[in-house]
């Protein structure tokens, strides 16, 4: 009966601090849980990047500690800051089953200097599809801008649901480097 009273009094207190976060601005931080993108699909994902002038960073990424699957975009919301620059969003059903796809899962904030920034990555899972305390990391594009790698973090204290000694590898659209010969024209 005890345990029952302590998980109700936590759900009441993600809960509430849920609908601070709606209500709120993040100047900052990111909302303190994650939110659900309904009808979000890889397919409309992939429409995205075949049809919007998008940057280095967006794309389909493969999370190298589990395998999951996900989109980089750009999203502009009134309710965050411009720090705020893409949003991390779950595609794969099969790793994390118990998270839908659609689940943004983090953010990006700009970072110093050029193909840096600061990735915000939901830790924790209360019950369910309830992520929640979102961490920050530094991380950079790789030269090549077919990898994300997380830099600087204690990471030997961290067990949660990532690993931030990894990062991402570019799965779509790839990037082909100026010097490269077997470069294709993309007509849009």
């Amino acid at each position: 009966m005890r345990i029952k009273l302590i998980v109700l009094l936590c759900i009441g207190i993600l809960c509430s601090s849920s609908i601070k976060d709606e209500e709120g601005r993040y100047e900052s931080k990111p909302p303190y849980r994650s939110f659900i993108l309904e009808n979000y699909t890889e397919e409309s994902a992939k429409h995205y990047f075949d049809t919007a002038p998008i940057d280095s960073w967006e794309g389909i990424w493969l999370l190298t500690e589990n395998g999951e699957r996900v989109a980089i975009e750009r999203f502009k919301d009134i309710r965050f800051s411009e720090i705020f620059t893409h949003r991390i969003v779950k595609l794969d059903s099969s790793v994390r089953s118990e998270i839908p796809v659609g689940t943004i899962l983090g953010y990006l904030t700009r970072g110093v200097n050029p193909n840096t920034c600061f990735i915000w990555l939901y830790k924790h899972k209360l019950t369910g599809a309830i992520l929640y305390a979102p961490k920050r990391f530094s991380a950079r594009l790789t030269s090549d801008l077919n990898g994300i790698l997380f830099s600087g973090n204690s990471a030997k204290k961290l067990e949660d649901l990532f690993d931030p000694r990894s990062g991402f590898i570019k799965l779509y659209p790839k990037q082909i480097s100026e010097d490269s010969e077997n470069r294709e024209i993309r007509y849009l």
